[in-house]
């Protein structure tokens, strides 16, 4: 993604994952694949239209998220200091929802939806091994 110039449509590949692969990244994520790329002929009137077109796609063997979890990051003491100072004051979360898109004035309700919608929320794993997903989803 910061590798698409500004105002370009990022490209897109359709794949496919099986097994363990799956829920294995978010939308977002920045990842790497290792897989085949196949090629899958229409079929029927699609066949006809397209004539020797045909849609390929990647069939994933191994995928590696590059996406650091929370207790992968290492912080320097100094940050520490930062976040354990900015975690008293009372007023941090209107000071964050303020700092999304400064140059709009009000809608403040909308900033902190926004503001929720970019922090998440925790995935909980309920006692009967379910799991809840902590992604947030918003319609504005």
């Amino acid at each position: 993604p910061e590798e698409v110039p500004v105002g370009n449509v990022p490209r897109s590949l359709t794949l496919y994952l099986s097994g363990d692969l799956t829920r294995t990244c978010n939308p977002g994520d920045i990842v790497t694949v290792d897989g085949i790329f196949l090629v899958q002929p229409y079929k029927g009137y699609r066949a006809i239209r397209a004539g020797l077109a045909a849609e390929t796609y990647i069939e994933a063997q191994q995928i590696t998220n590059h996406k650091k979890n929370y207790h992968d990051i290492d912080l320097t003491a100094d940050q520490k200091t930062h976040l354990k100072k900015m975690s008293n004051d009372e007023k941090l979360y209107d000071k964050m929802a303020a700092s999304i898109a400064p140059e709009i004035f009000g809608m403040s309700d909308v900033k902190k939806a926004l503001l929720l919608l970019l922090v998440g929320g925790v995935t909980r794993k309920m006692s009967d091994k379910m799991k809840i997903r902590g992604d947030l989803n918003i319609l504005l």
